[in-house]
């Protein structure tokens, strides 16, 4: 009787500690929860699709990005696009892919925020009076709801080349603006 007694209060202690444990450890996930809705910047959605016109493509690109890092009120991203000259071929000398890829910077704690960014574009062309390689810099406005929706973006993107072409010669620096609508998820 003695030991049945000693293991029933072994069990009590043990399915204390389990309770008490299971109760410190519910409390500690509502304080976290508690903690991440106090920045109302937090990125739920953290992907997006767009159609960017002008920009950091020629005439428009398909483009899906990913905020890959958040810390108060700044977010870093990250871009890859596709887009093509086909509907604005006039005077071109060819139907081209055009691929921009694009590291980004945002700053803001409500839907609204201030974009930078840095990026690559490729156009895949042989045309010899056509620059292949331009590098671009980003900085504009970024609508963007935390919980997802409606993405707008608008921006100065100019560019540079380093190509050396017939009808530039020297280091190509071109201005351009950009506009992207799409949708964050």
């Amino acid at each position: 009787m003695a030991i049945s007694y000693v293991l029933s209060a072994k069990m009590r202690s043990a399915y204390n500690f389990a309770l008490t444990y299971s109760f410190l450890l519910l409390l500690l996930l509502l304080a976290s929860m508690a903690q991440a809705q106090r920045h109302p910047g937090t990125f739920v959605a953290r992907n997006a699709y767009y159609l960017e016109v002008s920009g950091s493509s020629d005439t428009y690109s398909l483009n899906f990005d990913r905020i890959v890092y958040q810390h108060g009120v700044f977010k870093a991203a990250v871009r890859a696009g596709i887009g093509t000259n086909l509907f604005f071929q006039e005077g071109e000398p060819g139907v081209y892919p055009i691929v921009p890829l694009e590291a980004l910077g945002l700053i803001g704690a409500t839907p609204n925020h201030l974009e930078f960014g840095l990026g690559y574009t490729r156009r895949f062309t042989d045309h010899p009076d056509l620059m292949q390689n331009m590098y671009f810099a980003r900085i504009g406005l970024r609508y963007q709801h935390p919980h997802g929706g409606w993405l707008v973006r608008l921006a100065v993107t100019p560019f540079i080349s380093p190509e050396n072409k017939s009808d530039t010669p020297g280091l190509a620096v071109v201005p351009r603006f950009g506009l992207s609508v799409g949708r964050s998820f």
